[in-house]
């Protein structure tokens, strides 16, 4: 049986890429960092398998911002399409961002809950019965 592969790319269409297989458990971030990254009351992120990612395109088009010594942002460099976060300390793997992929109502995910509630946009209401946490959590194995 084939692995799923779930295609996406920036506003610009500098590059493409590819994630093979399930993203898992997806969390709505609420923290200031990923609401000023997507320019939205929270964003929807993954947290991938470095090997699942493939990039197709030219790589320089990707800017990593250093938000935090060792905490990485990375957008694209022509239109600032946010594309993934990683983490020095967690070099395995990258929390991909879904609003770039091509027919996201098809994604292969399972949303699990509300982190950074704490510090969500104060004109934002949460009206679904996800979990909520005050801070980030580890996902369950």
């Amino acid at each position: 049986m084939a692995s799923e592969v779930a295609r996406g790319s920036c506003l610009c269409g500098a590059f493409e890429y590819a994630v093979e297989g399930s993203f898992g458990d997806v969390r709505y971030c609420h923290c200031t960092r990923c609401r000023r990254n997507n320019g939205t009351a929270f964003s929807a992120n993954a947290k991938i398998d470095r090997s699942q990612w493939t990039l197709e395109g030219p790589a320089d088009r990707i800017t990593e911002y250093e938000h935090t010594p060792g905490k990485y942002k990375a957008f694209c460099s022509v239109c600032c399409s946010p594309l993934y976060a990683r983490s020095d300390d967690d070099p395995n793997d990258i929390r991909v961002r879904l609003g770039g992929f091509v027919g996201e109502e098809d994604l292969d995910v399972t949303i699990t809950g509300h982190v950074w509630v704490d510090w969500k946009a104060s004109w934002y209401e949460i009206e679904d019965s996800l979990p909520r946490y005050p801070e980030a959590i580890e996902p369950k194995p």
